[in-house]
């Protein structure tokens, strides 16, 4: 179901929709929640699964408006207007900034490639951005901040506060400073009831210019940059060990201890179990576990007909994975290779894939994941 946004963006000139309103569907923005809370550290519980339903109930290709103000008390519509504020933001970079790969920013700097000393540092004291993200053929570095609020005079002051966040980090080479996009997004809520009247997305996204680097330091970026996206994702999948792998390749600072940890993480993934759909698919062998409402299932193995039972209980279950041989690919560091398989478009009738190799497959009505070790 399309939702639609009072949309502003600065530069206007760079804008990537014209006239006055923005769309999104409420499944982007749910496809992006799954994968945000999965990849940011903490419990992964199912809080995009009730995103619809809090949703005045206008119809398909009306303004994105909650049926109420997200609670009561200050520090609940903080707290809830921070979440869905990264589940619409990550679903508007997604879409309308081609952004595909996303690595999210702890308390400490995040580092990239060791060996090659791609850093993420920080400038200036205060919280850090959310994201540092590409697209899928391996441009268009980006920070981005993600605010949500519900101050009655608009977005601003939130785009304000977002837009100081976005600049307290630069992506380094070698100690030179990489040329990088800095946005900030801000949504202001609206409510049927008691509450501001219109919903309002307002993004600020001027280009950083940095010094010139050589070509594999740049390439040296975006793969630790995929490694890290791909282990946040499969971690709370129940694919730790593998996850831990990935991280150690892109800290690794020597290339003895970098031999050591890509056969490591070779025997890793050999040892994942694969997953495919049931039934003909175009979707290649997947490594990754089935998501509910409740969180990941990482204890217990959901065949076939729990799967159904999981889908009749309106648990929405969902198998959220990656093609095996794009995490094969990144492991090995081969640009190309990695280029090759994400620009490859594969499309499958109820399948949704994020460009990044990833999928999310809704399971129930006879739709269902198979596979084994």
């Amino acid at each position: 179901m399309t939702r639609t946004f009072i949309h502003s963006f600065d530069p206007a000139s760079a804008s990537p929709v014209a006239g006055p309103t923005v769309d999104l569907e409420v499944s982007e923005i749910e496809d992006a929640g799954i994968r945000e809370v999965l990849q940011t550290p903490g419990a992964a519980y199912g809080a995009w699964s009730i995103l619809d339903a809090l949703l005045a109930a206008t119809g398909p290709g009306t303004p994105f408006i909650f049926k109420e103000p997200l609670g009561q008390a200050r520090e609940v519509k903080v707290a809830l207007s921070g979440l869905f504020g990264r589940f619409v933001a990550r679903a508007y970079l997604e879409r309308y900034l081609n952004l595909s790969i996303f690595a999210h920013l702890a308390s400490r700097s995040l580092l990239l490639d060791g060996r090659r000393r791609i850093d993420i540092v920080r400038r200036f004291r205060g919280d850090l951005p959310d994201w540092v993200a590409c697209a899928a053929d391996l441009t268009s570095l980006t920070v981005a901040e993600a605010k949500g609020c519900h101050d009655p005079s608009g977005p601003g002051k939130a785009l304000t506060r977002g837009w100081t966040q976005a600049q307290r980090i630069d992506v380094t080479a070698r100690g030179r400073k990489v040329t990088i996009k800095r946005v900030a997004i801000a949504t202001r809520w609206g409510a049927a009831l008691n509450g501001p009247a219109q919903a309002y997305l307002s993004v600020r996204d001027p280009v950083d210019e940095g010094e010139p680097i050589d070509a594999e330091d740049k390439d040296a970026v975006f793969i630790g940059l995929l490694r890290h996206h791909i282990a946040n994702l499969i971690d709370p999948l129940g694919h730790a060990e593998l996850a831990g792998a990935l991280r150690r390749l892109a800290r690794e600072r020597m290339q003895s201890g970098l031999q050591r940890d890509v056969a490591s993480a070779r025997v890793l993934l050999n040892a994942a179990p694969i997953r495919e759909v049931d039934g003909p698919s175009a979707i290649d062998g997947l490594v990754g576990g089935i998501v509910t409402r409740a969180g990941p299932l990482t204890d217990a193995t959901a065949g076939p007909v729990d799967q159904d039972v999981l889908a009749r209980l309106n648990l929405r279950p969902v198998f959220v994975g990656i093609e095996r041989n794009l995490i094969d690919a990144a492991i090995e560091g081969e640009t190309n290779t990695v280029r090759e398989r994400l620009v490859t478009s594969t499309h499958d009738e109820f399948a949704r894939p994020d460009r990044a190799g990833g999928w999310v497959i809704p399971l129930g009505a006879g739709r269902r994941i198979i596979g084994s070790a």
